[in-house]
């Protein structure tokens, strides 16, 4: 016969808890090697990541550059001007018709 847990899953749930809490002490503890070399590699690392992001802007720069000089220009739309004579432009607030 199969006997039934009286615990459900209250142990899984704490062995997870567990090892949550075990990672979360594991991340901060002492850092490995000597401030110095620590120091070192990270300045070492941002200065490539600072030239590699440098070099992506400039092939940005030259591939807008590129696409601007051969982009067609827009042309500005010209209105034609119409002539208005001296009636049209003194009536044109004027009601039409009634005449008071």
């Amino acid at each position: 016969a199969k006997t039934t847990m009286a615990r459900g899953d209250q142990r899984d749930r704490d062995r997870a808890k567990k090892q949550a809490r075990m990672a979360q002490d594991a991340r901060h503890q002492a850092k490995e090697g000597r401030p110095e070399q620590r120091n070192a590699a990270d300045s070492a690392a941002l200065a490539a990541k600072v030239a590699r992001k440098a070099e992506l802007k400039k092939l940005e720069e030259e591939k807008a550059a590129n696409a601007s000089a051969t982009m067609p220009v827009a042309r500005k739309k010209v209105n034609k001007k119409i002539d208005d004579n001296l009636d049209d432009l003194l009536s044109a607030g004027l009601a039409k018709g009634k005449k008071k």
